[in-house]
């Protein structure tokens, strides 16, 4: 409607102006003024709070908010979103009228990020944090997430697509709503990206150039089976025994091979064809050589990167089960619909709370408090509900 006098009759008023609070205050306002008792106000927004919006206005009981996701046509996901005064009534009549449309309603309690910008932060910020820190190339750690983690795409790559601007906006958001958690810690060099203005595919550039033919071509490690061999017949057998495969814990490779004072060589969780190992810097080649053919003979893909406590995969799904469970001791959604909003909204292969119950509680907070331990930082710290999980999960087995 050209005039919001129009709407006087409307059941159902959806606002999608600019992200500025004062701009949504002063319009439902005015909505609230014209419309009926009855009308719903709803807001798309996606990270100002609808408690805030509906303050001061008359009945605040039927604001709520509907963040749709891009591109709204196609994504099924929709957050239905109640403030401190919406009603339960208000809530299960749009989660009827998203229904009726074909789309997938979750509930969810006006907090920043809401389900989806909330619980994704670390995906984005430990893919930051591995770049900051040089322990791969940007398609090295897109690959790892990708074909290793079974994510739809690299976080640095979908950072482009969605521009660097606008991602690194929305972790700024909840950072400062947080009050500066350092677990939303945005990145500097994200926050450089955006002040060149490399925005990402809009711009032609950002962490890669664009179009899409233009990106760098992927470096696996392979061993030869004829190298392998030779490998093996230079080393005595107890040379090649004492070589330890395994799965990180977050702790380092150089840390493990003091710890068992022989070759270690660890490796990510895989989802898919790709794994991703790391070697100490003391840790010689031929051990490096020998976990690329044991994986290779698997059929895997293998990336070699530096020594890093957790690797990509591991400590990424660690801190998106982790940050799914704070949110869901804080009450802002049901297991239900944390695991849903995350599959549907950016398509994750599983629920994160699901991920973690399947991989184990305490083995995730096992990689935390190594995480938190190594680099001395409350972004790692495990939630309450992580440990109480992790104790019970304990009792039970034994």
């Amino acid at each position: 409607a050209e005039e919001l006098s129009a709407l006087a009759r409307a059941e159902l008023v959806i606002e999608a102006a600019s992200e500025r609070l004062d701009v949504k205050k002063a319009l439902f306002k005015r909505l609230a003024e014209i419309c009926s008792p009855s009308t719903l106000l709803v807001s798309n927004t996606s990270s100002i709070s609808i408690t805030a919006i509906a303050s001061g206005i008359k009945h605040p009981e039927r604001v709520a908010g509907l963040h749709f996701f891009n591109p709204a046509p196609v994504m099924k996901l929709v957050e239905v979103v109640s403030g401190l005064a919406t009603s339960a009534e208000v809530v299960e009549q749009l989660c009827q009228r998203v229904s009726d449309w074909g789309k997938q309603p979750v509930r969810c309690r006006s907090t920043p990020g809401f389900i989806v910008n909330r619980v994704a932060r670390p995906f984005y910020a430990e893919a930051w944090r591995a770049l900051e820190e040089q322990v791969a190339a940007p398609e090295v750690i897109d690959a790892a997430l990708r074909d290793g983690g079974g994510f739809p795409m690299g976080p640095l790559a979908l950072t482009d697509l969605i521009g660097q601007d606008v991602n690194f906006a929305v972790t700024c958001s909840v950072f400062n709503a947080f009050w500066q958690d350092r677990r939303y810690l945005p990145s500097l060099l994200q926050q450089e990206l955006a002040l060149a203005g490399r925005l990402g595919k809009k711009s032609g550039q950002g962490v890669y150039c664009w179009p899409a033919e233009a990106q760098p071509e992927l470096a696996l490690a392979a061993v030869s089976a004829e190298r392998a061999a030779k490998r093996i017949k230079r080393d005595v057998v107890t040379e090649l025994d004492e070589v330890l495969l395994l799965e990180t814990t977050g702790e380092t490779a150089l840390a493990l091979s003091l710890q068992y004072r022989r070759p270690v060589v660890v490796y990510d969780h895989c989802a898919g064809d790709t794994v991703v190992i790391a070697g100490a810097v003391t840790t010689p080649q031929s051990a490096i050589d020998k976990a690329v053919y044991h994986f290779q003979q698997q059929g895997k893909k293998v990336l070699q990167i530096a020594d890093y406590p957790g690797l990509l995969v591991w400590r990424t799904v660690a801190m998106l089960v982790n940050e799914a469970l704070d949110a869901l001791q804080k009450g802002v959604a049901s297991a239900e619909d944390i695991d849903t909003a995350m599959r549907l909204g950016v398509n994750y292969p599983r629920g994160p709370l699901a991920w973690g119950e399947s991989l184990g509680w305490g083995r995730v907070l096992r990689l935390l408090e190594n995480l938190q331990e190594h680099y001395g930082e409350e972004r790692y710290r495990p939630c309450s509900l992580l440990r109480q999980k992790a104790l019970m999960e304990r009792h039970h087995e034994q």
